[in-house]
Order: C-alpha cells, then sequence, then structure tokens
C-alpha cells in the first residue's frame, strides 16, 4: 500500500558557481509530495494516520518556509544573511531540488525506521510547475 500527503512552501536560494540565471539570489514555490509504502494496519485499516504524517514531515517543512538556503561555502550571501538577521538554513552541498531531496531524506528517515509501519518511502519536490527530483529509499 502506498499514501501520499502534500507540503508546500517558499523558500530563496542561490547556485553561486552556476553558470546560468540561477547563480543569482532568486526563489521557489517548492511543492513535494511525501508518498510511504508500507502494509496496511488490520486493526486500524490504515498503513498510517495522515496526521502521523503531517507530524513527522511539517517541522522540517516549517524550517524551510520563508528561509533562504544558503551553502556554507557562500561566504558573501552567508555574511548578507547574518547582518540582516534574515531567516536561513546553512547546508554543506549546493542548494538544488535534487539536493534538498536529500536533506529530506536524511531527515525524516530515522522517524520511519524508528518503530513505524513504513518499509520505503519517495520524497517528490517540485522547483517549478514542471522541474521535479524524486528519491525513493527503501527502509
Amino acid at each position: 500500500m502506498k499514501i501520499a500527503k502534500e507540503f508546500n512552501w517558499e523558500m530563496g536560494h542561490r547556485l553561486p558557481d552556476h553558470p546560468g540565471h540561477c547563480r543569482n539570489l532568486h526563489g521557489h514555490s517548492y511543492r513535494m509530495v511525501v508518498e510511504v509504502e508500507g502494509e496496511i494496519n488490520p486493526e486500524t485499516g490504515m498503513l498510517m494516520d495522515f496526521s502521523d504524517l503531517k507530524a513527522i514531515v511539517k517541522p522540517l517543512v516549517d524550517e524551510l518556509d520563508h528561509a533562504f538556503l544558503c551553502q556554507d561555502t557562500d561566504v558573501d550571501v552567508k555574511e548578507l544573511l547574518e547582518k540582516m538577521d534574515w531567516k536561513r538554513v546553512i547546508i554543506s552541498v549546493p542548494s538544488t531540488v535534487e539536493n534538498i531531496c536529500g536533506l529530506f531524506v536524511e531527515r525524516l528517515k530515522p522517524a520511519f525506521a524508528a518503530g513505524s509501519p513504513v518499509t520505503a518511502f519517495t520524497v517528490r519536490i517540485w522547483e517549478t510547475a514542471t522541474s521535479v527530483a524524486e528519491i525513493r529509499t527503501i527502509l
């Protein structure tokens, strides 16, 4: 069985080493679907309650919502964000949608692995309406 829940957030970023437009400060309206797989519990009739799934994922979304995602090596932007005291999340990898998927997978994996009925999960993130990245993880 698979169930899924959708999440949305706004976030700024830049790719300082990118040769095109993405090297400039910009933002996206991100859309993410977290899909979990496992067996239906015969007592509840559910794989997982949607409210439990939301409770696991939403704090991570809230951390990024209306923040600027900045690579730790982007010294100029990091200093600006600190000086202006703007909401920011500093990461060690470029802030591509592929790496954002990976960040969610790493943060969600312990919650799904710890006594959960989830046997696999997928994180699918749209950076724009037509550009998406996805990672499926088997537990």
